[in-house]
């Protein structure tokens, strides 16, 4: 009689317990997908929020709302006024940040809300917009998805073919406070089409804007940072030589062109200090396929000249772009984690201020270059 009665008991805990008695449709909710932040001329905080529309009488598919405020968490308790339906959070995709408005005031404070609420995921992307931040909310491109889900598109395919760093809210975290590093994130434009990955931003320890990367530079500093998704594609003007066979069917008129896809990537760094500085010697062994080529030669005859001016263009790009990064006292390479991990004591000594100790540091990549195959044409 007694295990009856539990049995009884346990059954109306399960009905009680069951969770449908706080169901809410999903079309009488609002879920924001985007947030994104902007300075007014008068450099007052202006914000947006982007959510899908799942209302069926509505005509538009997304609603947008826009608002000035003082801080984040204030903008979002503005949202929540006008709001159509219940605010559903931890949805959160993208977090949009105008180059104007980080050239002005760092990420951290607008940041600080997100990490606080547990209900947030941290991994929305962080995005910096070159354009002003409502010319890219404000869009409607009647050949593309959504804007909450377009953004997301476009910077997840940036990220796949490696034409911008890729760097969630919980990256950011990482990459503001540990000081053997600096921020870089994703940075966008609005053409006339549609949204484009211009290629990386570069931020300072404070979170401000500094510099932006080409799509091409940002593989390079994927490579350098070990996060490159294969294959890297890397093409490569050929300068006039001589083992080059004139075909009238493949030179192009003028210059000719090889490209490669890079397949893997082996790194191995030695780190030395001597006379107050810093040496990083990158040794960097990359196997790549042979993709296109736009002029004939005797592969099996000439391969190693061939190597030799891939290698050549690879080495001069790698470095050139490590000295236009130190000379804006950044690192987001990481290779403050290095000297801290192989030269711990010098580097305690300098670690409150390592983007200035980098700059004064010499780093040297030497790469070397297999190829692996020639592709299926002979």
């Amino acid at each position: 009689m007694a295990k009856r009665t539990k049995a009884i008991l346990a059954c109306l805990l399960l009905v009680i317990a069951s969770g449908c008695g706080d169901r809410v449709n999903v079309e009488d909710t609002t879920m924001p997908l985007v947030y994104a932040f902007d300075m007014t001329e008068d450099h007052q905080l202006m914000m947006y929020q982007a959510s899908p529309n799942f209302s069926k009488e509505s005509e538009k598919m997304f609603q947008v709302y826009g608002s000035k405020v003082h801080t984040n968490r204030q903008g979002r308790e503005v949202f929540n006024s006008t709001s159509p339906g219940i605010i559903s959070p931890g949805k959160l995709q993208v977090l949009m940040f105008s180059e104007r408005m980080l050239k002005k005031q760092g990420l951290m404070p607008y940041l600080d809300v997100i990490y606080r609420d547990p209900k947030n995921t941290g991994t929305m992307r962080i995005v910096a917009v070159k354009d002003s931040i409502s010319s890219v909310m404000n869009s409607e491109f009647t050949d593309k998805p959504i804007l909450p889900l377009y953004l997301t598109e476009v910077i997840d395919v940036g990220k796949k073919y490696n034409n911008t760093v890729f760097t969630t809210a919980q990256d950011a975290h990482i990459l503001l406070f540990d000081k053997g590093i600096t921020p870089a994130i994703s940075e966008i434009k609005k053409e006339e089409k549609g949204l484009v990955v211009t290629g990386s931003a570069l931020l300072n320890k404070q979170g401000e804007y500094v510099m932006s990367l080409s799509r091409r530079e940002s593989a390079l500093l994927l490579m350098l940072q070990k996060k490159a998704k294969m294959p890297v594609v890397f093409t490569v003007r050929m300068p006039r030589l001589s083992f080059k066979k004139p075909n009238v069917l493949q030179d192009t008129k003028g210059t000719d062109y090889i490209t490669v896809n890079v397949s893997d990537i082996g790194h191995k760094i030695s780190v030395e200090h001597k006379d107050d500085r810093f040496f990083f010697d990158m040794k960097m062994k990359c196997t790549v396929v042979l993709s296109e080529r736009t002029f004939d030669v005797d592969m099996k005859k000439e391969q190693e000249r061939l190597v030799a001016v891939i290698t050549d263009q690879l080495e001069k790009e790698l470095n050139g772009l490590i000295k236009k990064v130190q000379a804006r006292k950044l690192d987001p390479f990481g290779f403050g984690w290095k000297a801290r991990a192989q030269q711990y004591q010098y580097w305690k000594k300098v670690e409150n201020n390592w983007p200035k100790a980098f700059s004064k540091a010499t780093v040297t990549v030497t790469p070397t270059v297999e190829i692996l195959t020639y592709g299926v044409v002979e």
